[in-house]
């Protein structure tokens, strides 16, 4: 049987279906409540990083959240391998650094506490719910932004209670499903060439972003890396509802990313939200850009070179 255990106020002990250990924020009830009930969090996506990480590989997960992804990382590269997880949020992050001692892992783990972007060293305001951890997004790209009149200044503060009820009723009582309860914070930028050369790694083997629409600047800002990198592979959160209603910046580093990696190779595909009756996982077809901005459904999605392509 799973062990679920209270640690402290907030925090729950859980037990991963893959063997890790992770301290969990018991208010959070997108992410964390899928590790807390059940073991796992996006099980394709598990078997997905099951399958393509070994033992002394290099991995680099952003959004890293309270550290699901990279204890188990941790645990699939071995002593030999490294991990980054990058997770901007001040108020997460701590749970972060606890999950990797409860896992064993942080000895071939860093973290570190930055937004990735193509331009390092910028200042941006983001805001978050505590119970929507995974739906954190940059407010202002400019970090000078006055707080919303709505924000609240504390994660405490946020929490569903009393107090913070009408804020989640319609004119006639009816709970709105997915209303945000917002914290701000502020973050800086790094990109993700500056983070391996930081780290001291000359490549790696797999890059997995979970940036909520950011991954396109991301990847803009890993050009070294990538080119450096013929083995690797990367996992990216996209939907087509991305690019429609995007600006015209990040349409152009959409434009531009996807003319780095086509031209070095790479196919995109969709990681369908399903598993097989053995655990196995199922992909799109290669996809090409009009599917990509016109139809793409939300989800993951696994970019390879044609030669280092594992589901050709």
């Amino acid at each position: 049987m799973r062990r679920l255990l209270p640690l402290g106020p907030g925090e729950l002990l859980a037990e991963a279906e893959w063997g890790g250990m992770l301290v969990v924020p018991a208010w959070n009830v997108d992410v964390a409540i899928g590790v807390a009930r059940d073991g796992l969090h996006e099980p394709w996506t598990t078997r997905l990083v099951q399958e393509l990480l070994r033992p002394g590989d290099r991995y680099l997960n952003a959004g890293a959240n309270f550290g699901y992804f990279v204890c188990l990382a941790g645990r699939l590269v071995g002593a030999r391998g490294r991990v980054i997880g990058v997770e901007p949020n001040p108020h997460i992050v701590p749970f972060l650094m606890k999950s990797l001692y409860w896992n064993g892992s942080i000895g071939n783990t860093e973290v570190i506490v930055r937004a990735l972007a193509d331009v390092p060293e910028q200042a941006l305001t983001f805001h978050f719910d505590p119970q929507y951890l995974g739906g954190g997004a940059p407010r202002s790209v400019s970090g000078l932004a006055g707080s919303d009149e709505r924000d609240f200044a504390t994660p405490e503060a946020a929490m569903w209670g009393p107090a913070t009820l009408p804020q989640m009723l319609d004119a006639q009582g009816r709970w709105i499903k997915g209303i945000g309860l917002m914290v701000p914070f502020e973050a800086r930028t790094a990109t993700i060439d500056g983070i391996i050369a930081q780290c001291g790694l000359d490549g790696l083997d797999l890059l997995h972003l979970d940036i909520e629409g950011s991954e396109a600047p991301a990847l803009v800002g890993a050009r070294t890396l990538i080119a450096a990198s013929p083995r690797l592979k990367l996992i990216t959160e996209w939907s087509a509802g991305h690019y429609a209603n995007a600006s015209a910046t990040l349409r152009a580093a959409f434009d531009a990313m996807w003319e780095m990696l086509t031209g070095l190779g790479y196919r995109v595909r969709h990681l369908e939200p399903r598993l097989a009756g053995d655990g196995g996982i199922f992909v799109s077809p290669p996809l090409d850009r009009a599917a990509m901005t016109e139809t793409a459904p939300h989800g993951d999605y696994v970019w390879s070179r044609v030669e280092e392509d594992p589901f050709a």
